[in-house]
């Protein structure tokens, strides 16, 4: 009688091996390009938030931009605090547009102040002004204004001292001060400062503010090795160290 061989039709043990290792070379190829090609899209749209963030500043400090505000300021006429435009983006305090609950998570996919290299949970509570912690948890916040527009240096005996920061038109005639940039919340927090606003030491001037320590400086360069920076005139730059860029102008401050 003739025998009959049973033919093995499973991969052995050195097959299987062989296709394990050119799975992994495929992968150890791709993920990189993958990868970057992630953080390249996650930048490009973190541009593309801070830009909108811009032009709506311009739109909302502007003189016919009243309509964008809540009322009329008790400061006067076209007078605001940087803190208004940005519970306006928030949609917070006076600007809030959920009358049916006290606390909503905001959407990391829309929302333009949330980096979307950045913390994805972040949500807003009714009744509160930023200043207060509308916005939470803290350590969550990526993107923060310049506190230099928030609060201002005055000298009293010659010594530096906080001051309110009041807006008016004329901060669109400073195109090249800063108005938003990447932060890192959890370094302001560890900090005990509010993540809301940041604003670096000037050290290569004679003058000493209230910045001089850098206790308001954290930024945060998660796009790989910068960070984004938007500015008063609606552009947007980047840099591995925005505190010495030489146009940037962190040392303004509005007039009293």
């Amino acid at each position: 009688m003739p025998t009959h061989r049973r033919r093995h039709l499973g991969f052995t043990l050195l097959e299987l091996l062989v296709v394990i290792a050119v799975i992994a070379l495929i992968l150890a190829i791709l993920l990189p390009a993958l990868s970057a090609g992630r953080e390249t899209a996650n930048d490009l749209k973190c541009k593309t938030r801070f830009r909108a963030v811009t032009t709506e500043f311009i739109l909302f400090a502007d003189a016919d931009g009243m309509g964008r505000r809540s009322g009329v300021s008790q400061l006067g006429e076209n007078r605001f605090l940087i803190e208004e435009f940005q519970e306006s983006v928030y949609h917070i305090d006076e600007y809030w547009d959920a009358p049916t609950t006290n606390r909503m998570p905001l959407d990391a996919s829309e929302q333009p102040l949330m980096c979307p290299s950045g913390p994805s949970v972040l949500e807003r509570s009714a009744n509160l002004p930023c200043s207060a912690g509308a916005i939470g948890p803290k350590a969550n916040v990526s993107v923060a204004f310049n506190k230099r527009l928030e609060k201002r240096t005055f000298y009293h005996n010659g010594n530096p001292f906080p001051a309110a920061a009041v807006l008016t038109p004329s901060i669109l005639q400073q195109p090249n001060v800063p108005l938003l940039i990447d932060v890192d919340g959890r370094s302001a927090v560890e900090n005990n400062k509010l993540p809301y606003y940041t604003a670096p030491p000037i050290l290569d001037d004679k003058d000493v503010d209230i910045y001089e320590s850098g206790s308001f400086w954290f930024p945060s360069k998660r796009h790989r090795g910068k960070l984004n920076v938007g500015f008063i005139g609606g552009h947007v730059l980047s840099s591995s160290d925005p505190a010495t860029e030489p146009w940037w102008r962190w040392s303004y401050q509005p007039e009293p």
